[in-house]
Formats: C-alpha cells, sequence, structure tokens
C-alpha cells in the first residue's frame, strides 16, 4: 500500500503522529483540517528526502503470524465492573502493571473536554483512563513518553486504538520486554471539531456549563444512556452525537478504508464489548458487562496467566466472537462530506448541531415504513 505521502489521500493516513515524531530534521508537522482531525504536512525546505516517514508509516500494519485466543470475559470484582463500561478488564491488567512500579498510558478529557492520551503510576488516577470517548485523541508527544519510561527499564502498558498501538510499535522500531499493547476494540473515531461544537451547543441550549460527558454509562438514574453533568451539578441525556458516531456520519476519513478492523489483531491483547453475549455465552451474561478478550502473543498470553484468577471467563473461537462485533469496514454515511463542508462554511454550528444531527440522521419514509412493517411481521411470528 502507497503512503499517505504518495497518495495525499486523507484515507490513507490515521494521524498517529508518529512521522511527525521520527522525522530527523523536524520537517513534518501534525496539522488540523477543517474537520478537525491531524495530518502531517511536510515543510519542503527542511526535508533532506530520507523516506523515513514512508518507511515507519503505521498505516500498513504486518499480519500477525501467532494464534489468537479468544475469551469473554468479566472482572470478578463487581465495584470495578460497575464502575467500567464493559467487563472491567482494562483495571486488571492496569492494576498489574502498576503493582509492578509500572506506567499506564490511556485516554481521558483535559479541562476543557479535549481527549488526550496521559499517564498513571496509580490505579485511582487510571480511572480517568476507564471511560469509552467516541473521539479521536490527541496523542502528541505520547510515543516519546513511552520510549522514556522504556529506557528507565519499567513496566509499561499502552492503550489505545488499533492504529495508535501499530504507531507506537513503528516509532520504537523494536520491541521491548516490558511493553505491553493493549487496543480497544474501535468502531471509528470521530472529529474532536464536532465534539465541541456539540458541546457549546447543549451549553447554549442549557444556558450552563458542561462539566463532563459520559459517552455511555451503566448508571440507572440516566437508563444507560450518554449524559452530560453540568456546571451545576445536574445532569441531562443527550445521544445525538452518539448516534452520529454509530451512523458513520462524523469519522475520521481512514476509518472507512481501515486496515486494523480485521480478525488479524496486531496488539499483544485486545479488549471491548463482548456484542452477542446473550447468543454466545447466555449463562456469563449477568447484564453488568462482558468483555470480548482476545490475547494475541506471548506477551499477551504471560499477562493472561498473571489475571485469569481475577476473571470469569469462557474460551471461544475468535470468528464466533466477532461476529457481532467490529471485524470489517463501514460505509461513510452517505452525507458525510456534505455535514463537514457545512461545518466549514458554518452553516453547521455551535448554535445548531444538534438539530442538524437529527436532520441528517433521519430515517426516510420508504425506511420508517419497512422498519414498521418489519416490526410488525416479528410481532405476529412471535404468536404463533
Amino acid at each position: 500500500m502507497c503512503s499517505y505521502f504518495e497518495t495525499l489521500n486523507k484515507t490513507d493516513c490515521n494521524g498517529c503522529g508518529t512521522c511527525a515524531l521520527r522525522c530527523p530534521t523536524k520537517a513534518i508537522k501534525m496539522e488540523k483540517d477543517s474537520e478537525g482531525f491531524l495530518y502531517p504536512k511536510i515543510n519542503l525546505k527542511k526535508c533532506i528526502n530520507c523516506g523515513l516517514c514512508r518507511t515507519i508509516c503505521s498505516n500498513s500494519p504486518k499480519k500477525n503470524s501467532y494464534k489468537i485466543k479468544a475469551y469473554a470475559a468479566k472482572n470478578k470484582d463487581l465495584n470495578e465492573r460497575l464502575s467500567s463500561t464493559s467487563g472491567g478488564m482494562f483495571k486488571i491488567i492496569a492494576n498489574d502493571i502498576i503493582s509492578r512500579g509500572g506506567v499506564v498510558f490511556g485516554v481521558k478529557f483535559d479541562k476543557n473536554l479535549y481527549a488526550v492520551h496521559g499517564y498513571a503510576t496509580t490505579l485511582e488516577d487510571c480511572q480517568y483512563f476507564s471511560y469509552s470517548k467516541y473521539i479521536r485523541s490527541d496523542l502528541k508527544d505520547t510515543y516519546k513518553k513511552v520510549e522514556e519510561f522504556l529506557k528507565q527499564d519499567k513496566w509499561v502498558l499502552f492503550t489505545g486504538t488499533p492504529c495508535q498501538n501499530y504507531g507506537l510499535k513503528m516509532y520504537l522500531r523494536k520491541d521491548y520486554k516490558k511493553l505491553i499493547l493493549c487496543e480497544i476494540i474501535c468502531h471509528s473515531n470521530p472529529s474532536p471539531k464536532v465534539f465541541h461544537l456539540y458541546i457549546k451547543n447543549i451549553e447554549k441550549i442549557n444556558k450552563k456549563k458542561v462539566n463532563n460527558y459520559y459517552f455511555r454509562s451503566k448508571n440507572e438514574k440516566t437508563k444507560k444512556q450518554p449524559y452530560v453533568i453540568f456546571s451545576d451539578g445536574s445532569t441531562k441525556i443527550y445521544n445525538e452525537f452518539n448516534k452520529a458516531f454509530g451512523e458513520m456520519l462524523i469519522s475520521r476519513p481512514s476509518c472507512h478504508n481501515c486496515q486494523f478492523c480485521d480478525l488479524n489483531r496486531k496488539a499483544d491483547i485486545t479488549i471491548g464489548d463482548f456484542w452477542g453475549i446473550e447468543k454466545v455465552f447466555p449463562k456469563l451474561d449477568d447484564k453488568k458487562g462482558i468483555s470480548l478478550l482476545c490475547i494475541n502473543s506471548e506477551k499477551g498470553a504471560e499477562e493472561f496467566e498473571r489475571i485469569k484468577s481475577k476473571i470469569d471467563f469462557l474460551e471461544t473461537e475468535v470468528t464466533t466472537a466477532f461476529e457481532y462485533n467490529h471485524h470489517e469496514n463501514i460505509k461513510a454515511h452517505t452525507k458525510r462530506d456534505e455535514f463537514f463542508k457545512k461545518i466549514d462554511t458554518g452553516k453547521i454550528n455551535e448554535n445548531n448541531i444538534i438539530k442538524m444531527m437529527n436532520k441528517y440522521m433521519r430515517e426516510s419514509l420508504i425506511k420508517r415504513i419497512f422498519r414498521k412493517f418489519k416490526h410488525v411481521i416479528n410481532k405476529l411470528i412471535c404468536r404463533k
């Protein structure tokens, strides 16, 4: 596959920033486009044509030869599971790394609700990484910090999307025994720019500041829906952003040409929701969160041996595990480009983005009739 530097096609760049961090003359900078996504830009005056940026591009991953094992798993500690968005696997792995004096990298919100990568050395601080964030996170110099800790001979757990994990691999260019890569099963990476227009629109409607946003919840008070927490402590359900994310209206272009969403995983460990658990292992499902856990390497297998006493798990085939989970590219919403163009021209802004999201996601009359017809038929079949 050709690199982004050869095609300049945005579907060929996942925005990991490895090229910019490793450029020997600092000729590459990551710059935001009109959609709010980061892309590398070369300063030709500084470029020495060494070709390193093409060589270490993370968007052409190599196949993993390890025989992957898949499990349905849940944390035995119910409190830890309830404070996680699925089965609580991350906390178990993070705790193990920290118990060895290690460092854990993950995604959190900064004070302005931007999703950024950070690191933690206590389990308490890891809590900020536990909640789902359906936005493309800014890695900044995270790969450099990972390398610094590894050179100090510390254990490091890096969590992120599959492309971010592979970007770190390409940045380091060597294997470190004490580095464990953990990828989160990724549906797509929505635009941070869209998210902030969305938050501002919520603030204008309610005339108060949003302090936090939960994309997913096990909170019964909010009916397990996405919700905001305002500065006065009140909460309110808002799910337009999640719907737009699910319908691929606001995703990064490379997410529709993803090189990482097949069954051949690239990190040491893969974690995510075990969608379809009620069909595969109904007795394991207690409606409080079940994880899909994949062990993809020898290091992953060693880590699994260390933590398996803390989880309830059942092994299954990889194909079965991913039958209901994201494992193939999803087409972009038919009006994705039109939506972003209107943002660029200001027709969609912080005053109307919620209204416009609803407009773009509204089903056509034919689809609504078909869905209603299907619902009626299913009810008739169930009565028989």
